[in-house]
């Protein structure tokens, strides 16, 4: 019998799989597309990926967000638990296969305003037609998530990513179908994954509607359009910018600069499947008396993921060093801005789940469009100076914005009991590894000094951890236990 420990390790370690398995594949693919596509190509790719969220999140109007909120409100009745997906998938459905007839009409004049050129419009209407099915495939994959199944959610993750990188390499390397091998790759992986879970959920929740569930949803969602739209306004006028302001060759350096910062936010995604469903049933079944309890797995929370952060922070360099040829290195700087970001985005993760729970999350739209504005002007003033590495810093800066009156904000109403001196310490380690190494960089120096730095604030951590009560012989003890078992599982 797993203690609690050994249970939240198992939980942790399986959703990691997909999320390891993301760090895996680029080292396997990027070294080979580095040498058949050439920077243009993947600021073809960043674009045409990046313009259809500023679509899909207005027509959508966030139900499938609402939907996540519900779940944890009828999740002990089967037929609203139906209800709530149904309604959900048939809706997402109807206004995807509509848009994507105006979509098809349109790609080249799409294309032709966002790269410059109307040759484009095939990768534009299939990067429509996969960020769709990248809303789909996710909404099932936060449902087994909540759900609290790993197993399944790991699977379908894990099948997706090798399906892609499949596809992918085979379209590039041998037909040699350039940036569009890897658009159609994308997309194949994802109509695969859907279909299948698609399937699976009708076959567990068949199919029912109910028209007070839908419109609940709807009005929950809805006033979210603001907020989740500033997502794919960063994801895409960054790079619309730097292609306009600098080149398409800058848009591709740091569009290869986001991919690796993304892969640690994907990491933490990875690690916020196991730690969302606590944070909210404490909220819903113990309320504020859950706070505590909160603010202590958060703490957890982000030292787990900052951990694998700071990881790439310091050895980062070395992986591009290694994997892409010297006309990418450019690439380092901008990574390293980039992650101080993502290492925010663990609050990012929590501050909007009071809001969720008291049913005000309406109060996000003023921020996420202060957000927005600063984002924009940022972008504007930074860019020109310093090209790919502004836009990084742009990115970093409104995060640190918007995480921060989302915080002050969300306290107001649910005062999550947070241990701010570690957190503080946390942070504060991974921010000056990044600027120590920048500077290094840009000033050089010597190896010896520079890599003993890295392993003195390799160290640190380690000892933030212990104090943080994280790094115990317990929580070792249980983890060793837990790879123990699957190593007798695998070997029986």
């Amino acid at each position: 019998m797993l203690t609690t420990v050994e249970t939240k390790i198992k939980s942790i370690l399986t959703y990691l799989l997909p999320s390891l398995l993301s760090f895996v594949v680029p080292i396997v693919s990027f070294p080979i597309m580095t040498r058949f596509l050439t920077p243009e190509d993947f600021g073809i790719v960043a674009l045409a990926l990046a313009f259809p969220g500023l679509v899909t999140s207005l027509i959508t109007c966030n139900i499938q967000i609402g939907a996540q909120r519900y779940y944890f409100e009828y999740r002990r009745d089967s037929f609203k638990v139906s209800a709530l997906i149904n309604s959900t998938v048939s809706f997402l459905l109807c206004v995807f296969v509509i848009s994507s007839v105006f979509i098809f009409i349109i790609k080249d004049f799409i294309s032709n305003i966002v790269m410059g050129g109307s040759k484009y419009g095939l990768a534009v209407f299939f990067s429509y037609a996969t960020a769709c099915l990248n809303i789909l495939v996710n909404f099932y994959l936060t449902m087994y998530r909540n759900m609290e199944r790993p197993k399944e959610f790991s699977k379908f993750t894990i099948m997706g990513m090798l399906i892609n990188l499949i596809l992918s390499l085979v379209l590039v390397v041998i037909f040699r179908l350039g940036y569009m091998g890897i658009i159609y790759g994308t997309f194949a992986a994802l109509l695969w994954n859907f279909c299948i879970l698609f399937w699976q959920f009708q076959q567990e929740f068949p199919f029912c509607l109910d028209k007070k569930i839908f419109t609940d949803n709807l009005k929950y969602g809805f006033p979210l359009v603001a907020t989740y739209f500033s997502g794919p306004v960063y994801q895409f006028l960054d790079k619309y910018m730097i292609c306009a302001i600098i080149s398409l060759s800058s848009t591709g350096i740091y569009s290869i600069a986001q991919n690796i910062s993304k892969k640690l936010f994907i990491f933490i995604s990875a690690i916020q499947s196991t730690f969302h469903p606590i944070f909210m049933k404490d909220m819903f079944d113990r309320g504020k008396e859950g706070a505590v309890s909160i603010g202590r797995n958060f703490t957890i929370f982000t030292y787990i993921s900052l951990s694998a952060v700071l990881g790439m922070v310091l050895f980062g360099e070395e992986v591009i060093y290694i994997l892409a040829p010297e006309t990418y290195y450019n690439a380092i700087n901008v990574m390293l801005i980039l992650l101080c970001g993502i290492s925010m985005q663990t609050f990012g993760k929590i501050v909007d789940i009071p809001l969720a729970y008291v049913k005000k999350a309406y109060l996000s739209v003023p921020i996420t469009f202060a957000g927005t504005v600063i984002n924009i002007l940022l972008n504007l003033l930074l860019i020109p100076h310093w090209r790919a590495a502004g836009a990084g810093l742009a990115t970093t800066i409104t995060i640190f914005f918007t995480n921060s009156i989302y915080l002050m904000v969300s306290q107001r109403y649910y005062n999550i009991v947070y241990e701010k001196k570690i957190l503080a310490l946390f942070y504060l380690n991974v921010f000056l590894s990044a600027v120590v190494i920048i500077i290094f960089r840009e000033i050089g120096g010597l190896l010896v000094i520079k890599y003993c730095l890295k392993v003195i604030f390799l160290v640190l951590f380690v000892v933030l951890g212990i104090k943080a009560n994280i790094v115990t012989k317990r929580n070792i003890r249980a983890a060793l236990n837990i790879f123990m078992l699957k190593t007798k599982c695998a070997t029986a």
